[in-house]
């Protein structure tokens, strides 16, 4: 039985709270960095003399594996370029780490492997456009039998698992596969020295060890996994994602970094560090990685979006899963399909302090999804009544523009999956409101 959603500060809400044994919680999202620090060091290296040697040292040191459900990818008569997607897995397996690894990252003794981390990674045939998507490691899916599992939970089953489950619950293309370790994090990360990470505001956290002061620092292989580990905030695993994509950009302007690529010693340590602890799917060339860094590498260079899909927490027979939101999800889903860049959803300490005012027009369980979907995406929500009729949504959930904040509206309309309109002659926003939403029917569907 599905139990209504609640918003991330409600107490009852429980997907986030710890249930491994201390020292089994290392579950840094941001090893897949490295897959893509090596396509932005290999677009920037390309044209060096030294690009050959380093596909040739990528090459030596990759594990691949069969992943027979992957789509193949498309061609065309001209020979032009094509989309490509991929599945990158992050696994917190422990292979390859010493003895002092272990006891200086307080890492345990697990020796499986769990996918703690799953992005959706799209790029566009024309190479302008990356996206990256994360998936929640509790997000509900449909395996083949019909039974609810969380996304993270059909890795037991292997690559070919996890692939099937993402191209039927969200009819999303896989052409290649990727999964690294964290030892490839760590390596990385002491390799080039560190990162400088810059906080807006102390963070401590006991159960992940993170202890930082407001303001500039770097951060080595033991604080990065302190700060990526955390869950320290009202939306747990959603705000140590945002962490975890603040980190990706700076390692991987680290990797870009004139430093870096200037030393050849360093260069191709930072090689080894992240071929060593990759696994790909059979396909996955290194000639093929060398030429879509090449014709992307300006992309890579400039930034790209990454985002996580809307969602709303709901118990169904008694365990906790992450839903994600119909509408705001099918928008996101097709425009990484059609190679269009995501939507901006605007920086989260912006989102913080955007409250926005949801009239239900007497839909109650539409109210509640939309009220908790966009509590996890970072917004201030609040209830403001049924809401005038001139501005009643009807078929689909509408976002009111309060003048004077059109980002703001644009924000949240990216979220769910919608469009944003003026408020309608006559209607005025509720106090303190900076954006307006209105919900419809179309709140309740999957």
């Amino acid at each position: 039985m599905a139990e209504t959603p609640n918003t991330p500060n409600d107490p009852l809400v429980s997907p986030w709270h710890p249930t491994a044994e201390a020292g089994r919680r290392a579950r840094p999202w941001v090893r897949v960095l490295t897959v893509l620090g090596v396509m932005g060091l290999v677009a920037v290296t390309a044209i060096a003399t030294t690009g050959l040697l380093l596909v040739q040292r990528v090459e030596a040191s990759l594990t691949r594996v069969p992943v027979e459900e992957l789509d193949d990818v498309e061609e065309t008569p001209e020979g032009e370029p094509t989309a490509r997607h991929f599945l990158v897995v992050g696994s917190d397996a422990r292979d390859g780490l010493s003895d002092e690894d272990r006891a200086e990252l307080t890492l345990g003794s697990f020796d499986g492997q769990r996918a703690d981390t799953i992005i959706y990674v799209a790029v566009s045939a024309d190479r302008e456009t990356i996206s990256l998507v994360s998936l929640p490691r509790d997000l509900l899916v449909r395996d083949a039998e019909g039974r609810p599992r969380k996304i993270a939970d059909t890795f037991a089953g292997g690559a070919d698992a996890l692939v099937s489950v993402v191209q039927s619950n969200f009819g999303l293309p896989v052409n290649h596969y990727a999964s690294i370790s964290l030892g490839g994090f760590i390596d990385v990360v002491r390799t080039v020295g560190g990162v400088e990470l810059c906080l807006d505001e102390p963070l401590t956290d006991e159960k992940s060890g993170a202890d930082f002061e407001a303001g500039c620092q770097q951060m080595g292989p033991t604080d990065a996994l302190a700060y990526v580990r955390s869950r320290q905030g009202a939306r747990g695993d959603f705000t140590r994602i945002e962490r975890q994509q603040q980190f990706i950009r700076a390692v991987i302007d680290e990797l870009l970094a004139a430093r870096t690529l200037a030393d050849p010693i360093r260069l191709f340590q930072v090689v080894d560090d992240v071929a060593s602890n990759v696994e790909t799917d059979e396909d996955l060339s290194t000639g093929e990685m060398r030429r879509l860094a090449d014709e992307a590498r300006q992309v890579v260079a400039a930034g790209f979006p990454m985002t996580t899909v809307p969602a709303y927490n709901q118990s169904i027979d008694g365990l906790a899963f992450m839903v994600a939101y119909g509408p705001g999800a099918r928008a996101m889903f097709e425009s990484v399909r059609n190679g269009e860049p995501i939507a901006e959803r605007g920086p989260s300490e912006e989102r913080a302090e955007t409250t926005v005012a949801v009239w239900s027009g007497g839909r109650g369980q539409g109210t509640g999804i939309v009220t908790a979907t966009l509590a996890w995406a970072g917004f201030l929500p609040g209830g403001a009544g049924v809401g005038p009729e001139a501005a009643d949504a009807g078929d689909t959930t509408v976002v009111y523009e309060v003048p004077g904040h059109a980002d703001q509206a644009a924000w949240v309309a990216a979220t769910l999956g919608t469009t944003v309109l003026p408020l309608p002659s006559g209607v005025d926003a509720p106090a303190d409101a900076n954006v307006i939403v209105a919900v419809g029917d179309d709140a309740t569907s999957s």
